[in-house]
């Protein structure tokens, strides 16, 4: 039957015209952009006969071997191997990117492996042209599921007549077949990862895997929106944000950690999440760990919400209590100390009463905050000329800020016709409280800015300055009752801020790093719709 094929093949090489003592030469090539289409096409293929190709080189040791690769169309699309057969093959133009045929090339047994879809081999004679009579071919076809559908073509191995065996074309073919099975392996395998990747990307939990050293080798999205630091495949976990430390411990030790609560911070941005980190172990031996966060920040705030509303109504009990029986003696105490200032006295008694007197006066605020921490405060709304409005502000704290050498920038970017509907007295608490804090936050010589700005119907009021900065701690405790970092604050202050701002329907935003700066962000309607304050 092999020399039937090779009778009808030389009958028509003789058809066309071809002498066998010409040297063959392939003319027809195609365009290096389609070469590259191919090799994309077959890419998966062509690794797989790489790695095989390679491993039969070196089986067959010390022998002249060069293994070609054709697509379905006699293409070459990939050659590797013994320089000296290589160099012997580009002589007769056989190189990636020439397409094989008869005509061009004669007796062939890639062209007649296509033809037929038979193992086939050619050895010195059987070669149509003198030439070719010291060389060897093997060529065996394959069909191979691939990135992008079945596949064929033909693998070839390419040996000189000092070389050949009978048994090449044999490994030749079992070559083939191993291939496919590897193919078929990963074709399984990747349907399996590809089956993990969409179940892990589709879950509301981060997941993110690290190796035995802590290098990050996988996560999905949600673990990147979750963590503030940018991550990559090929960095280090220990060096993520909060979390890193938690893998460290787990990759040393071996130790499971549940339920870990952590906060990541990003440009004002608290996110809260419950972490596992699960050590991975293959034999006993400890290969790496996996995270899973689960974000829980609505959650975190509800339960901060909730703590917040307690102690508010702690303190309404409290201040409801008091408020009545402190204020009438205090009034009266106040009143008759305010008496004896005003007579002669010695200057020591004038001093004292001095000290008496501040401290009833703090007495007496820290009382008015109770009152106005404890009970609704409804908004008497007024239009307010906005620029107006501001300025006064800034004019009552100017003895404040000349007290610490501080001077306020005035940058509105609000008309003087501009109009907001609130209450006017709780404004300018809330931004008294803002101001003093910048102020005292502030060194010597160093400013405080008063920003306005208008967009969609809203007011945003910035108070900024470069002061010491709120550390990521505190940050998520300024707006709670009694939270203070002042040596004499009552840490009612901006509790009463976020109290009022809320019942405007309106909004605080901070922004703050430690040693650059504060920047509060107050957003108020203007229109006085406002929604009917919490009991």
């Amino acid at each position: 039957m092999e020399n039937n094929y090779l009778a009808e093949v030389r009958r028509r090489c003789i058809a066309y015209g071809m002498q066998p003592t010409d040297v063959p030469s392939l003319r027809t090539t195609v365009s290096e952009e389609h070469l590259q289409r191919q090799k994309r096409l077959y890419a998966d293929i062509l690794e797989v006969t790489k790695g095989f190709g390679e491993n039969t080189i070196q089986l067959l040791n010390g022998q002249m071997v060069s293994f070609v690769v054709t697509d379905d169309k006699g293409l070459v699309i990939d050659s590797f191997g013994d320089r000296i057969m290589r160099e012997n093959l580009s002589q007769l133009n056989i190189k990636e990117g020439s397409l094989l045929i008869e005509r061009e090339v004669g007796i062939c047994a890639t062209l007649i492996t296509l033809e037929y879809k038979i193992p086939f081999q050619t050895v010195g004679t059987d070669h149509f042209h003198l030439v070719l009579h010291e060389s060897a071919c093997h060529s065996v076809p394959f069909s191979f599921p691939g990135n992008h559908g079945v596949r064929e073509g033909t693998i070839s191995l390419m040996t000189s007549i000092v070389d050949f065996s009978n048994y090449q074309l044999a490994m030749l073919v079992n070559m083939a077949e191993s291939m496919g099975r590897e193919l078929k392996l990963r074709k399984a395998n990747q349907r399996q990862l590809d089956l993990h990747h969409l179940m892990v990307d589709n879950l509301d939990t981060g997941i993110l895997l690290a190796d035995r050293s802590g290098i990050i080798v996988d996560f999905n999205h949600v673990a990147l929106n979750i963590i503030p630091d940018y991550i990559s495949v090929g960095q280090s976990s220990y060096q993520i944000a909060e979390l890193g430390p938690h893998f460290l411990q787990t990759i040393a030790n071996g130790q499971r950690q549940r339920g870990i609560e952590v906060h990541f911070h990003a440009g004002g941005t608290r996110t809260v999440c419950l972490a596992d980190i699960i050590p991975i172990f293959e034999n006993g031996i400890i290969q790496g760990a996996y995270a899973q966060l689960r974000d829980i920040t609505e959650r975190f705030l509800l339960e901060q919400q909730i703590i917040v509303s307690e102690k508010l109504s702690a303190i309404g009990k409290l201040a409801a209590g008091l408020a009545h029986e402190i204020r009438n003696p205090l009034t009266s105490i106040m009143g008759f100390v305010q008496i004896i200032r005003e007579r002669p006295l010695d200057p020591d008694t004038t001093r004292y009463l001095g000290f008496v007197h501040e401290e009833l006066v703090r007495v007496k605020n820290l009382v008015s905050d109770f009152v106005t921490m404890s009970k609704p405060s409804f908004p008497i709304v007024k239009p307010i000329e906005i620029n107006l409005f501001l300025d006064s502000v800034l004019d009552f704290m100017e003895g404040q800020a000349a007290l610490h050498d501080i001077r306020f920038i005035r940058d509105y970017h609000t008309r003087d016709q501009d109009i907001l509907y609130a209450d006017a007295s709780q404004i300018k608490q809330v931004l008294i409280n803002i101001l003093q804090n910048a102020v005292e936050a502030s060194q010597p010589k160093e400013a405080v800015t008063l920003k306005s700005t208008i967009q969609n119907k809203h007011l945003t009021i910035t108070i900024s300055d470069n002061g010491t900065g709120i550390s990521p701690e505190n940050l998520t405790k300024i707006q709670n009752p009694f939270f203070t970092t002042k040596e004499n604050g009552t840490g009612l202050g901006l509790s009463v801020s976020y109290r009022i701002i809320n019942n405007h329907n309106g909004e605080i935003t901070v922004d703050s790093r430690l040693g650059a700066g504060t920047e509060f962000n107050i957003r108020l309607p203007l229109s006085g719709i406002l929604k009917e304050c919490p009991v």
